[in-house]
Order: C-alpha cells, then structure tokens, then sequence
C-alpha cells in the first residue's frame, strides 16, 4: 500500500441471503486477464514501472494477498490461481512468481471473452467443477489495486452467497461510485464466462441476466483505476509523487 495513503470500505449493500452455505472459507479462484495489446498505450502497459517493479506486480501482489488473508488454502500445493497471457514471457515469469498458472491466448484479438473462457475453462479441468464456490475476474492495468480490496470483496461473498451462488459482486470506487474490478462471479454464471464474445467481458453477463443478483462494496477511494493511455499513467505517476 503506498504509504500516505488512507482508504475507507463500506460493507455489501444488503443483509446476508437466506439460505446461507454453512463453510466458513468459501472456495475462491482467480484468473487474471493479461493478454492484452495495449493499443492505446503504445506500449506493454502491464510492464510500465511502478513503485519499483511493474503494474502487473502491483496487481498480482495484491490479488496473491488479499486472497491469502482472506481464504484457507484448501490443504492445495498451488494456488488456484490462473494469467491469461499472450505470450509474453515478461508477463509470464511476472505472474508465475506469484503463484499463477499460465495458460496462452494465442486470439487476443477477438476480445477480452475468450481470455476469460480460457481461464474459467483451466480452472474448472484443474479443480472440478463443482470445486469453486466462486471466481474473481481481474484485470492486470489497475496499479492502485491493493490487498483490502480483493478481502473485502471475498468477504462480502461470503456474507451474500447462497445455495444457488448467483451472486456477483462488484466493487464501486471513489467519489464517482463508478463500478470496477475485480469482480466475483458465484459458479452458476460458470457456463455464461466460458461463452462471452467480444470484448465486453464479464460485463456482458453483469448488464445482462446477472444484473439483479449484484452486490456492491463501496470503497470511498478510487483504486479502481485501469491505465489505458499514457495520460492515465502520467497522471498517476504525478499522483503518486506527490502523495494525493
């Protein structure tokens, strides 16, 4: 977490379901879209500096993290973790360092839906399908990320999750409330990730027959932030410089 720095959460917007799984731990997946072309930025933009490593190290830091403090391992030799990449091996020997599967998206170009099917699909032939009580889509450009974040959102799951595990919840950020990743999908919408087109991702499932099964988690600062251009990055490079 940068230091300087102080962040403040509220909980899920509603009171427990009913009909609540009784596990205390629910069973948490990631994959990590990182397959991206960074078209806009011009260059990798996962691999920019930041606070002396690389975006992708500030975001698989706080991911690795966040899910370590919140979720028991399961009595697993490895993470249940998996990085959609396109090949890159920076990228790749980044996201194995913290504890990431790989496997390689070798169509970027259709969209960001077939990363995240590639890696719903990992996950699922790894673990089993009825293994995961849910699964966390995150993107790898949101340098601010940090570990509360990905452990208030387990959380709030946990609180919301009932037996038929429709919830999806979504962070909002900032002043704005404007709605972000990470997100967790509950393991019905397991089949609907694996079938997305395009490159509107998981929000194609949540501004569509998932909408009514969301939970928020407000957090009133704006770690949500993605960097898309160079200006995005500059900004934040000079945020960071001076402590804002």
């Amino acid at each position: 977490m940068p230091i300087g720095r102080k962040m403040e959460y509220k909980a899920c917007e509603s009171a427990p379901l009913g009909g609540a799984l009784s596990r205390e731990f629910p069973r948490i997946g990631i994959v990590l879209l990182a397959a991206g072309r960074s078209r806009r930025m011009g260059r990798n933009k996962q691999l920019l500096p930041w606070n002396g490593n690389t975006v992708l190290d500030a975001v698989c830091h706080a991911l690795q993290t966040g899910w370590t403090q919140s979720v028991t391992r399961y009595s697993l030799v490895k993470y249940p973790f998996v990085a959609v990449t396109s090949g890159d091996r920076n990228i790749d020997e980044i996201v194995k360092h913290y504890g990431f599967s790989v496997v390689h998206n070798g169509t970027p170009e259709l969209g960001q839906g077939t990363s995240i099917a590639l890696g719903i699909q990992y996950l699922l032939n790894e673990y089993g399908r009825n293994f995961f009580d849910g699964i966390i889509c995150s993107v790898s450009d949101q340098p601010l990320l940090c570990p509360k974040v990905i452990e208030t959102l387990i959380q709030c799951f946990q609180q919301q999750r009932n037996v038929n595990n429709r919830i999806i919840v979504v962070p909002k950020y900032g002043s704005t409330q404007y709605s972000g990743n990470p997100v967790i999908f509950g393991n019905h919408w397991f089949d609907a990730l694996q079938n997305i087109e395009g490159d509107q991702g998981g929000r194609t499932i949540i501004c569509g027959e998932g909408q009514d099964f969301i939970k928020h988690v407000y957090i009133t600062s704006d770690w949500g932030i993605d960097v898309d251009t160079p200006e995005d990055y500059n900004d934040l490079l000079n945020r960071e410089s001076e402590g804002v």
